[in-house]
């Protein structure tokens, strides 16, 4: 077996302390960059821009939001239904075999055209129709109550009004949202939240009620929310902005159309002076129709509203001169 010489040991070293240096090195301090342009090329490219304005959000938490299947409630709300008119079929029921066990007393103790088997049978019928009422009430309060832990105390009162006080969600004008809280979060304050459809579009929803179920794997509150909204699907997961209290926030709006994405994570540029372009990172959270921003920006600033994808790529053209990456060149 051959040795290493000191001297490569000294070099192998030195590599391995630079490759360690190299991958502890954050991603985003090697990528963030910045562009400068002519004012002759701001104008070509069509870049516009426009300054950001002052802002205050409440305070907010993250949350997915799960559009759920309407028809296992609109089943219970049948089922419900069907239940409370037996109900009301029982208790006519006991009421006239009551009223004719009443009759059928007096007509025997009058002596007139009523029998003792008579009355017997008219009472005895009575105390059927009382039993079957008995019957009704207690398997319609039965599924009331079960239908609480399941759907709580809101939805299964709302499901008790039958399937006409669900007709929105049956028909898709409405959408039946599960939002998740993280684990130790307070609840929600208010009765609104934002939630964004697959489009990016936002959507508020009004808070029906605390959902007595909880997600196998978030394990926080839950609760059920209505989001008047036509393009949600069932099983779709959301995400969603819940306001937790009414302590604010100071900071800037940044309009959407400033967003791109590069890497996984939203940037803005901000043109610091004229034909100079820096790229932002910007906080991973849509708190509102626009970007709330907290921290890094201020009222004032001019963002790229419209060029941004340009800036991109002329920021991540290689340096003139820069050597090309072997195999590029044509073979003659």
């Amino acid at each position: 077996m051959h040795s290493i010489p000191d001297w490569r040991r000294g070099v192998v070293a030195v590599a391995c302390i630079g490759l360690s240096w190299a991958m502890s090195t954050p991603v985003l301090a090697a990528i963030t960059g910045s562009v400068v342009l002519t004012p002759a090329s701001v104008s070509a490219s069509g870049i516009e821009v426009t300054p950001l304005t002052a802002a205050t959000q409440t305070s907010n938490t993250q949350a997915v939001a799960t559009v759920l299947d309407p028809q296992p409630l609109l089943t219970l709300a049948a089922q419900l239904q069907s239940l409370h008119a037996r109900v009301l079929a029982a208790d006519a029921s006991a009421k006239a075999a009551s009223a004719q066990a009443i009759r059928s007393r007096a007509l025997y103790r009058q002596g007139a055209n009523a029998s003792l088997r008579d009355m017997q049978s008219a009472d005895a019928d009575a105390a059927v129709a009382r039993a079957r009422r008995t019957t009704a009430r207690a398997e319609e309060s039965a599924a009331r109550i079960g239908a609480r832990p399941q759907w709580g105390t809101a939805l299964a009162q709302l499901a008790g009004k039958g399937p006409q006080a669900l007709s929105e969600y049956a028909d898709g004008r409405a959408a039946l949202l599960e939002v998740v809280l993280s684990h130790g979060t307070p609840a929600p304050a208010g009765t609104a939240i934002q939630v964004w459809s697959a489009d990016g579009q936002p959507v508020t929803a009004s808070l029906l009620g605390p959902s007595p179920r909880t997600d196998a794997i978030v394990q926080g509150p839950t609760f059920f929310y209505r989001a008047m909204a036509s393009g949600l699907r069932s099983g779709q997961r959301l995400r969603a902005a819940v306001p937790l209290g009414s302590a604010t926030q100071q900071g800037v709006s940044v309009p959407a159309a400033a967003v791109i994405w590069y890497a996984g994570q939203p940037w803005v540029y901000v043109e610091t002076s004229a034909g100079h372009f820096q790229r932002r990172p910007l906080a991973p959270t849509r708190l509102a129709q626009d970007w709330f921003e907290a921290s890094g920006f201020h009222a004032g600033e001019k963002v790229v509203v419209r060029g941004s994808e340009l800036l991109l790529s002329q920021e991540l053209q290689p340096p003139p001169g820069a050597a090309k990456p072997a195999g590029d060149d044509d073979d003659d």
